[in-house]
C-alpha cells in the first residue's frame, strides 16, 4: 500500500507542475490548510477528495495514490518535464542568451511526436522563428513557420495556426517583405470570421498586422475597421490597438485628410506607453511631432521629442529612435539649425537597412522634404533618391512611386 507521504508528495508535485496555489486546488468545497496537512502527509484524503483533487489537477485518481503503473504517469512526467524546459529556455533568451535558447528550443521541437506533446511543438517552434527574425535570419524563420502550417489544415479557427500566420506575417513585414507578410495577414484575418468568443484577442492581433502590411504594401482598403478597430473610451492603450490607430491616421494623412490624422494620431500618443514596446511608443510619438510641426506647433513638438529621447536614453533602448530622430532633424529645420539637420540626416541614412528599411525609407522621406526647404537641393534629391530605393526592396511599391515623383518634381525644378 501507497505511504501517505508519497501521496502527499505526488499531489503537490502535480499542483506545482500545473503552476495551482492550494488556494486554487481547494476550491470551493476544502480549504488550503486542509491541502497542506495533505501534502505533508499529516491527513489522509478520502475517496471522494481524491477523485476531486485528481479531477482538478487533469490526472487519474491512480497516478496521485501512487497505483498506476509507469506506462500511465509517463506522459504527464514528460509534458510537465518539456514545458519546464519551454520556461528555462524563454529565460535563457530574456537573459541575452539567444543561440542558446534557440539551441534549446530545437532540441524541443525535434523530439519525437509520441513523446512531444503538440503545445510544446508549437511554442517551440514559434519561438525560434521569432528568434531567427531577431537575428537577421527572417528566411530561415519564415521556413519553419510554413512547415509549421503545411502540418496544419486550415478551419475557422485554430489557436495554434493562427499564432503562425500572425507570426509570419509580422517576422515577412519586419523584414522588409511586406507584400507577402500581406497575404499571411488577410489568411490570418479570414480565418478568424465566424471565431469563437475566447478568440477575440488573437482576432485583434491578425487585424493590428494586417493593417500594418495593408498600408506598406499600398492597399489600407484591405484592411476593416469596425468596432474593432475603434479606441476604447479611456484609459491606456493596449499596443495593437495603438498599432491599428497610427497605420489608419498615416493614411487618413496620406489622403490629405490632416485634422483627421491629427486627431487619431493624437488621441493615441496620450493614451500609449513605453509598456506597449518601445519601437511602437517611440514611432507614435515621432510620427505626431513631426505632424505637429508641419502644422506650426512647434512648441509641443520640442516637447514630444525631448521627452522621447530622455525615455530612450535612460531605458537604454537597444533599438534605434527612428522617428524621434527624424522629427529631431525637422525640428532643427524649424528652428534655422541646418547643420543639425544635415547631421541627423547622415546618421539616420547611415543605419543599417536590416529591419524595417521601409520605415527608415519613410523616415529619409521626411528629412529630404527638410532639405528641400532649407534649399540643399542635392542633399534632397539624395535622400529622396535612397528613400525609393529601400521601399522598392521592401515591397512598398506605392510608396516607391511617391518618393519617384518627388524626386523627379525636385529635379525639374529651375531656379
Amino acid at each position: 500500500m501507497p505511504e501517505l507521504a508519497d501521496t502527499g508528495r505526488r499531489i503537490k508535485e502535480l499542483r506545482v507542475g500545473a503552476g495551482m496555489t492550494q488556494h486554487d486546488l481547494a476550491g470551493p468545497d476544502m480549504s488550503s490548510s486542509y491541502i497542506s496537512l495533505v501534502e505533508r502527509g499529516k491527513r489522509i484524503p478520502s475517496g471522494r477528495a481524491l477523485k476531486i483533487l485528481a479531477e482538478r489537477l487533469g490526472v487519474g485518481v491512480e497516478e496521485i495514490s501512487g497505483t498506476a503503473g509507469p506506462a500511465e504517469t509517463t506522459g504527464r512526467v514528460r509534458r510537465l518535464d518539456l514545458v519546464g524546459r519551454l520556461v528555462a529556455a524563454r529565460r535563457q533568451w530574456d537573459g541575452g542568451d539567444a543561440e542558446g535558447a534557440l539551441s534549446e528550443f530545437r532540441a524541443l521541437a525535434e523530439r519525437e511526436p509520441a513523446g512531444r506533446p503538440d503545445d510544446v511543438f508549437a511554442e517551440a517552434q514559434l519561438a525560434i522563428a521569432e528568434i531567427l527574425g531577431r537575428l537577421g535570419r527572417a528566411d530561415e524563420g519564415a521556413q519553419v513557420l510554413l512547415r509549421m502550417l503545411e502540418a496544419q489544415a486550415p478551419v475557422p479557427y485554430a489557436e495554434s495556426r493562427l499564432r503562425a500566420l500572425i507570426a509570419l506575417a509580422d517576422l515577412l513585414e519586419s523584414a522588409g517583405r511586406v507584400q507577402d507578410g500581406l497575404r499571411h495577414a488577410l489568411t490570418g484575418h479570414l480565418e478568424c470570421e465566424g471565431r469563437r468568443p475566447e478568440a477575440g484577442f488573437h482576432s485583434l492581433l491578425a487585424l493590428e498586422v494586417l493593417t500594418r502590411c495593408a498600408y506598406w504594401s499600398g492597399c489600407p482598403d484591405w484592411a476593416p475597421g469596425g468596432d474593432r478597430a475603434r479606441l476604447p473610451a479611456d484609459g491606456v492603450l493596449p499596443g495593437p490597438q495603438a498599432a491599428i490607430a497610427l497605420h489608419q491616421a498615416l493614411d487618413l494623412s496620406d489622403r490629405g485628410e490632416a485634422e483627421r490624422a491629427a486627431a487619431l494620431l493624437g488621441e493615441c500618443a496620450r493614451r500609449v506607453t513605453p509598456a506597449a514596446g518601445f519601437p511602437l511608443w517611440e514611432k507614435i510619438n515621432g510620427r505626431y511631432a513631426l505632424l505637429l510641426l508641419h502644422r506650426g506647433e512647434t512648441e509641443a513638438a520640442h516637447g514630444i521629442v525631448e521627452r522621447g529621447l530622455v525615455v530612450a536614453s535612460v531605458a537604454q533602448e537597444p533599438e534605434f529612435p527612428l522617428w524621434l530622430t527624424a522629427a529631431d532633424a525637422v525640428r532643427a529645420e524649424a528652428a534655422g539649425d541646418t547643420d543639425r539637420l544635415f547631421a541627423l540626416g547622415e546618421r539616420l541614412a547611415a543605419r543599417p537597412d536590416s529591419g524595417r528599411s521601409h520605415e527608415k525609407a519613410a523616415a529619409l522621406g521626411e528629412i529630404a522634404a527638410a532639405c528641400e526647404r532649407v534649399g540643399d537641393r542635392e542633399r534632397a534629391a539624395g535622400h529622396f533618391r535612397y528613400s525609393a530605393e529601400l521601399f522598392r526592396g521592401a515591397q512598398a511599391y506605392r510608396h516607391a512611386e511617391r518618393a519617384r515623383e518627388r524626386l523627379t518634381a525636385l529635379l525639374e525644378k529651375r531656379d
